[in-house]
């Protein structure tokens, strides 16, 4: 009796072996089907409503894996196709003065060249190593602060000293094209800014404004105090953008269509619209062809 009990035991427990062994089969069956989709970046195949939840479970989140690879897989496209198009424009905005410093270091290295020429080429030459130097500069620049390698400190201050600071970087240029720089009257605003940086930005705003005045013309500076942000106006009566340029003048080495041979590389405005990011605030362009261009700096109050 007891040996038949022992038989029936057995019988039981390699019949609950064999079932676990097809349930394991099945179930590493479906794991396995599950990681080909995943791999294969398709979504798994719907599972039988009596197969066990752990394994709907698993499917989601392989296919939840699938996506986040498929997504990290385009942003590093995205990345590489930003890096040569970066490559691409730099490369472009530098073989002008590279080529014209090649041209005349050759004239000057030929001889039997006036004295005047000399001085011609040698000025020229100056021009163009300073063109490259300034690019260069706002190249690190410009990459420094798109990395978080600069960063900005925000404090309470008065706006008229950073507009202050600004107007005298230009005033050189201003005064080279005679284009007269006038503040409006405004009382003193503090705002919560990096006064160096931000009079880099509005510098930035004002050599643009500078360059593209007519001849003799003017430039106006104004603020206003909002109720959450403190305003800087820049306004210049000049060439004007296209409604359809203004939302891309902002854009890094971007040059509108009524740039003409006016010197630039199209990084002024995208750096000053990175320094206004930086501290919370933005910039705003309005602008009518042929009339005028305002810019408004958008700087934020200080909390009372």
């Amino acid at each position: 009796m007891a040996i038949v009990w022992v038989m029936i035991g057995a019988a039981v427990w390699a019949g609950t072996l064999l079932v676990c062994r097809r349930r394991m089969e099945r179930a590493y069956g479906a794991v396995d089907a599950v990681l080909d989709d995943a791999l294969a970046g398709r979504e798994a195949a719907p599972l039988a409503a009596d197969r066990d939840t752990r394994l709907s479970k698993l499917a989601h989140k392989a296919a939840k894996v699938a996506r986040l690879r498929e997504a990290a897989a385009c942003q590093v496209e995205r990345e590489k196709e930003t890096i040569q198009s970066f490559i691409s424009d730099m490369s472009h905005q530098m073989k002008t003065p590279l080529a014209s410093i090649r041209m005349y270091t050759d004239l000057l290295g030929e001889g039997g060249l006036s004295q005047e020429e000399r001085e011609e080429f040698l000025r020229y030459t100056r021009e163009n190593t300073d063109k490259l130097q300034w690019m260069t500069d706002s190249l690190i620049k410009m990459s420094r602060l798109e990395i978080g390698a600069i960063e900005l400190a925000p404090v309470p201050a008065g706006i008229r000293g950073t507009i202050a600071d600004s107007i005298s970087s230009v005033q050189g240029a201003a005064a080279r094209r005679d284009v007269t720089i006038r503040t409006e009257s405004f009382p003193d605003a503090a705002a919560l800014h990096d006064r160096r940086w931000t009079a880099e930005a509005l510098a930035n705003i004002l050599e643009n404004a500078v360059k593209y005045s007519a001849p003799h013309g003017q430039v106006v500076i104004g603020a206003e105090r909002l109720p959450l942000f403190t305003k800087v106006v820049v306004t210049n009566w000049g060439r004007g953008i296209a409604p359809e340029e203004q939302s891309a003048v902002f854009r890094r080495f971007y040059r509108g269509k009524n740039a003409g041979d006016t010197d630039g590389a199209g990084l002024g405005l995208y750096i000053s619209s990175l320094i206004m990011e930086k501290q919370g605030g933005y910039i705003l362009v309005d602008s009518v062809p042929g009339q005028r261009t305002s810019f408004s700096l958008f700087l934020q109050n200080c909390k009372e």
